[in-house]
């Protein structure tokens, strides 16, 4: 799961700051620097890597996905499904702690 972390957000981080190099992401429709927020998103992905509770985890994936979404749009697609990778390890990792 580490490497999908790590895959996640070094593809948030790089496209938000593609988009932005290339002029995909204008500041003139959004407030502030779009690029910013997917840069963040991707950051915040690393948090996962910190020992705590799968479902805090979980929520950390959820905002990053979202946060991303939101500032980047459609660019953010790859890190995005790279999240719902990593999701669905936490989940399969949940229910075996359920089980336990």
């Amino acid at each position: 799961m580490k490497s999908l972390t790590f895959l996640s957000s070094f593809t948030a981080v790089g496209i938000s700051i593609f988009g932005q190099l290339i002029g995909v992401l204008d500041d003139s429709y959004a407030v502030g620097n779009a690029w910013f927020a997917g840069v963040l998103a991707g950051l915040i992905t690393l948090l996962i890597l910190i020992d705590s509770q799968v479902m805090t985890k979980c929520y950390i994936i959820i905002v990053s996905t979202i946060l991303g979404t939101l500032g980047v749009g459609f660019l953010y697609l790859p890190a995005a499904i790279i999240n719902i990778f990593i999701s669905i390890k936490l989940d399969k990792k949940k229910k075996e702690e359920d089980l336990n």
